[in-house]
């Protein structure tokens, strides 16, 4: 299939595509090694870190505008995770000074809804808790502050505080807010619609705004946030699912594999550990590391891996691969 119709947003070339991928995928690895090398100065290693995380996050972003499939992204948003929380032992600001995801800034009100969002729709809920546990500390500043987030938090955990209505970032997170409290399920969709027109003109503060005029530094412009909400209060999204900026994709693939979500199989397992349940496994630490395991097995350790310690996860997809 031609790259033009593979690609899921009309802004990304194909030659863009392929460089900056290339570009985040060795960024990643040497800013990773940066982090962990301890000759290095702690605000080195703290950039460094940050980096890692970043590009962690914008490489699968990008991979989904590219067309990539959605299966194979689910199984490297792990590495994402595992990226942001090498970085969070090193975010220690004066106490004047925010932490880095604090959701009282706007920038970073983003990043948490999107890995958020992220974990839900490529069937990772059992990560939800790492990221909340990002937010614990300082929690005073993130936590029992926003509607929105509340309201999506207590859908993903069961558990929630209560901020009243009140919606830190207005613009352009009103409508979405709204959405989440309706109370009649009609309501819904025109206000996620509305969200989705004034998504990209209410974050033009963002430092990716603006980026596919130039190409330098586009990964994509993705409402994951209206694709979560979307399908944590099951919305017919009929009327929006072709807007430019929703994640359809992503939602269709949410949808289709929800009975198969990894919370329903066995949760994360350590290298060296025995395997918990006969089926295929995948690791991050390792490309290509799909591969099936019997039960009481040691699970394999990957060395001299950029993830560091060797965690196995349960594949969505437990179809054995086609020859």
């Amino acid at each position: 299939m031609a790259f033009k119709d593979m690609r899921r947003q009309k802004f990304l070339s194909e030659s863009h595509a392929n460089e900056r991928d290339d570009d985040l995928t060795f960024g990643i690895r040497r800013y990773t090694e940066r982090a962990g090398n301890p000759d290095l100065r702690e605000e080195a290693r703290s950039k460094s870190a940050w980096m890692a995380a970043t590009y962690s996050l914008e490489l699968v972003i990008l991979r989904y505008t590219a067309g990539r499939p959605v299966e194979s992204l689910s199984r490297e948003l792990p590495s994402v995770i595992e990226a942001f929380d090498r970085y969070i032992p090193f975010d220690n600001p004066p106490p004047s000074e925010a932490r880095t995801l604090t959701i009282t800034q706007i920038e970073a009100y983003v990043y948490v809804m999107w890995i958020l969002s992220l974990c839900k729709l490529l069937g990772h809920a059992d990560l939800v808790s790492k990221v909340l546990s990002w937010l614990n500390i300082g929690r005073e500043f993130s936590r029992g502050r926003d509607t929105l987030f509340e309201q999506v938090v207590g859908k993903l955990t069961g558990a929630m505080e209560d901020p009243g209505r009140y919606i830190l970032h207005l613009a352009p997170y009103a409508p979405l807010g709204k959405a989440v409290i309706a109370e009649h399920a009609d309501d819904r969709p025109a206000l996620v619609k509305e969200f989705l027109d004034g998504w990209y003109k209410g974050l033009k503060e963002c430092y990716w705004h603006g980026t596919h005029t130039d190409q330098i530094g586009y990964f994509g412009y993705w409402a994951f946030e209206a694709a979560l909400v979307t399908v944590l209060w099951d919305i017919d999204d009929s009327s929006y699912r072709d807007h430019l900026v929703y994640p359809k994709d992503l939602v269709d693939w949410a949808r289709e594999h929800q009975a198969e979500a990894l919370t329903s199989g066995p949760s994360r397992t350590p290298g060296g550990e025995s395997c918990p349940q006969a089926g295929w496994w995948f690791t991050p630490a390792l490309k290509g590391s799909r591969r099936y395991l019997k039960q009481g097995e040691a699970m394999p350790v990957i060395g001299g891996s950029d993830y560091g310690s060797t965690f196995w996860q349960w594949d969505v997809n437990q179809s054995t691969p086609k020859l």
